[in-house]
């Protein structure tokens, strides 16, 4: 809960400067004495944020505790420890009245392990910690977003190549890729929640809320791109692979418009392209008339082999195409 205090704002000296006092509290808590400094930021808004010099994150450190006997299963677990982590919390300690059991502790392995930057650090037959060992100083924010959309566009990239040469060798791996994208995109989003818990990170990361708001739409949305990429590659594995007819070459090649608009709008958002912003709405109007053409065509064969799949790959990549909207607009937000 914040604790809002007023202050009266007073006249140093005969210039027009004012000046207020800083709760007791605040500046004991902080160790500051009258020969210190503070930083001062200004938010977009006109609001004032007052933090203690040198920022210190260390002192930031959220703790949570997990009684497995509540989560019985894996999956429920699994959920809780994400929360957990998701929330910024930096040691969760998971305890047990009694001593772990092996399939236990092999559950909670597996679950550290998609925690990008966690690992367990001590464990006694009742009680196992999960510690995250990436300080905020190492969490280069910038390169983790550069990895996971340049990941996203290399996935793709291969669905294509999985579509041309029926490869289900190449769809397996793109499914098991996928799951690097997901803990990036996990990492990502709990950075930026704890930053904007703690001003004081948001400083260090040099970014305002907006920036975060943007950043994690921008994230969660290359997730979704890349579960839509993991849908097409199962209906590559699950149903007959299409014939090289040209139903299925207009879908490769849909696929590859689709690719390239991808990497106009993440090349807008990372390196504030505002005209391929501005071009996206009308490039995703001309996919999906594409895609309804190439749908029509294909209803007319009812007995076409591999419908089943150039559909499913049909409907994921008008998904992909809608997603760029919102990643766009984000684009635009961090460049105007």
């Amino acid at each position: 809960m914040l604790k809002k205090q007023t202050r009266k704002l007073v006249r140093w000296g005969s210039s027009n400067t004012l000046i207020i006092s800083l709760p007791r509290e605040w500046t004991k808590k902080n160790n500051l004495t009258s020969d210190q400094e503070v930083s001062i930021l200004e938010n977009p808004d006109g609001s004032l944020i007052i933090l203690p010099s040198p920022v210190t994150p260390e002192k930031n450190i959220l703790t949570a505790t997990i009684d497995i006997q509540k989560y019985p299963t894996k999956e429920f677990l699994d959920q809780i420890i994400q929360t957990k982590y998701l929330s910024g919390n930096d040691l969760i300690t998971i305890t047990s009245k009694q001593a772990f059991t092996q399939t236990r502790y092999q559950e909670i392995t597996q679950i550290a392990q998609n925690l990008l930057g966690f690992e367990i650090t001590s464990k006694t037959p009742n009680q196992i910690t999960l510690q995250d060992v990436m300080s905020i100083q190492q969490t280069n924010l910038t390169l983790l977003i550069r990895i996971i959309s340049r990941t996203t566009l290399e996935l793709l990239e291969n669905l294509i190549q999985a579509l041309e040469e029926n490869n289900t060798t190449l769809a397996e791996a793109i499914i098991q890729s996928r799951d690097n994208i997901y803990k990036y995109h996990m990492r990502i989003v709990r950075q930026l929640r704890k930053a904007l818990q703690y001003p004081a990170l948001l400083t260090q990361m040099e970014l305002t809320a907006q920036d975060t708001l943007d950043y994690t739409t921008y994230v969660t949305t290359i997730n979704d791109i890349a579960e839509n990429i993991e849908t097409m590659s199962r209906a590559i594995l699950k149903y007959p692979h299409p014939p090289k007819n040209k139903h299925h070459q207009a879908t490769v090649e849909l696929i590859k418009e689709t690719l390239q608009l991808l990497q106009q709008v993440t090349g807008a958002f990372l390196f504030r392209k505002v005209q391929d912003a501005i071009d996206t709405p009308s490039t995703i109007a001309k996919i999906k008339e594409q895609k309804r053409e190439t749908e029509i065509q294909i209803d007319k064969e009812t007995s076409l082999p591999g419908a089943i799949t150039l559909q499913i790959i049909l409907d994921a990549t008008e998904k992909i195409a809608e997603a760029a909207r919102p990643i766009a607009q984000a684009a635009l937000r961090q460049s105007l």
